[in-house]
């Protein structure tokens, strides 16, 4: 079994290579955030996991929910979000490939046009 610790350093890592990303903490734990304040990620974590909060959209919310480990997260599932208890390499691979679906779902437009080679509207 993974240590919590080298699973949020992964996280982590990758949150904050995505353009214009940066890590706050306004309510104790890392919350990863792009552009102007809009948060794509938050984690927590524990003695034997990682609990990590992304958004989802709706197709891969109704798949990520059959898997064992994910469910749909509080006060801010309703609006697309759910939890992962991230504690190995399969639900770790999972989560990395969340935490990118999250970014692009919250980045501003001008990323994703950059991204698909398109000159930003602004």
């Amino acid at each position: 079994m993974a240590k919590p610790d080298d699973l949020a350093d992964e996280l982590r890592r990758l949150a904050l290579s995505l353009p214009e990303t940066y890590e706050d903490e306004p309510w104790g734990h890392p919350v990863f955030k792009v552009a102007d304040n809009k948060m794509f990620a938050s984690m927590s974590v524990a003695t034997d996991c990682v609990q990590l909060t992304v958004k989802l959209t709706a197709e891969e919310r109704e798949i990520a929910q059959l898997l064992p480990y994910v469910s749909e997260a509080r006060w801010v599932g309703r609006y697309g979000w759910i939890t992962a208890e991230v504690t190995d390499d399969e639900s770790l691979d999972a989560a990395l490939e969340w935490v990118r679906e999250s970014y692009w779902l919250k980045c501003p437009t001008d990323q994703l046009r950059l991204a698909a080679g398109l000159p930003p509207l602004t």
